[in-house]
């Protein structure tokens, strides 16, 4: 009922053009998208995860009112319009993918190239290298292999359990689990530590586990150097840095944050015979420190999870993106983008 008469409001807005007034006053200003994995479930899926996934279908379809109203630039014309090197594009929207899921290149980026869209791809190059799933994929895969009850462990006189007696009531638990952990955990290594004992945990307890199936598994598989080296070459997409390992650089200690900017970064260079300029912070977390060594590491621009459109006064080190608006009408759509 609530998103009902919200589409009826904007639906006025639109017919007296005030959506297109606002679209107008923010011509001026830069649109940054956020998207992660891009699938959908098929044939050849072998599970399928507990967080919200994008499809093709509904990529392509919001990409295709994008293009009715805005310019798709590149990460390097956003930072060098940004620092005044180059001419403002007028409603200039860039597409950003984070983490470096395989599925970006086989399902998203032949969409993106319908639409002449070059998106930059944030990796983590330590996942690339060794080729296992993220911690997250890891554990909701352990846990969808554990249906049937509560699950319940202890772990350093802490006590966690999930509610596995159905697909919604694990999707609620496991959430609600992700985010006091965030909250809870000063360090994210410690935290990881807790996942990975307790995915191992449930991997004995099911005799099964995500690694053995990843690299055939579109959902978490990663990308590989190989495939970034063809998409860059071509001048299908940019790459550049998420860590090396998907840490929350607020939460680790100086040493720890200058290994993921210097390595990350240098891996890419290696790969990809190119320069990595920019940074985008996993889970959007930063502080002053982790600022001032990007800085110090040679990074030009970092991107956060703060919402909101990027100005040229704004700081390159914490631009702003919007989540990508999926499931959204075209009404909808142009309101997010320019609140």
């Amino acid at each position: 009922m609530k998103r009902i008469f919200k589409k009826l409001i904007l639906s006025c807005l639109d017919k007296l053009g005030f959506l297109y007034f606002l679209h107008y006053k923010n011509r001026h200003k830069i649109s940054v998208l956020m998207l992660h994995g891009v699938m959908t479930p098929h044939d050849n899926t072998i599970w399928n995860p507990l967080r919200p996934q994008l499809s093709p279908g509904e990529l392509q379809r919001v990409l295709g009112i994008l293009s009715s109203y805005y310019q798709f630039i590149t990460v390097k014309q956003c930072i060098d319009m940004l620092e005044g090197k180059i001419p403002l594009i007028d409603n200039a929207l860039l597409i950003t993918f984070d983490d470096g899921y395989r599925n970006n290149i086989d399902y998203a980026l032949p969409i993106c190239e319908q639409f002449a869209i070059k998106p930059v791809l944030f990796v983590t190059t330590g996942y690339i290298d060794s080729g296992l799933p993220f911690w997250f994929d890891r554990l909701d895969y352990a846990l969808q292999q554990n249906m049937g009850g509560v699950i319940s462990f202890e772990y350093q006189g802490a006590k966690y359990c999930f509610d596995a007696t159905s697909r919604q009531a694990l999707k609620t638990s496991y959430q609600a689990f992700r985010d006091h952990c965030k909250q809870v955990f000063t360090e994210d290594i410690e935290m990881n530590q807790l996942f990975n004992a307790l995915s191992e945990m449930l991997e004995i307890r099911a005799g099964k586990a995500l690694r053995e199936i990843s690299t055939d598994d579109d959902w978490s598989a990663m990308v590989s150097w190989p495939q970034l080296r063809e998409a860059v070459k071509t001048g299908r997409l940019d790459v550049s840095s998420h860590t090396v390992d998907h840490l929350r650089v607020d939460r680790l200690p100086e040493e720890q944050i200058l290994i993921q900017l210097q390595q990350s970064k240098m891996r890419i260079e290696q790969e990809l015979a190119g320069k990595c300029h920019y940074f985008c912070y996993p889970n959007g977390n930063y502080n002053d420190l982790a600022i001032s060594l990007l800085k110090k590491t040679g990074y030009r621009a970092a991107f956060s999870t703060d919402v909101g459109l990027c100005e040229v006064k704004d700081s390159l080190m914490t631009l702003k993106r919007f989540n990508f608006p999926a499931n959204k009408t075209k009404n909808e759509i142009l309101y997010q983008l320019n609140r």
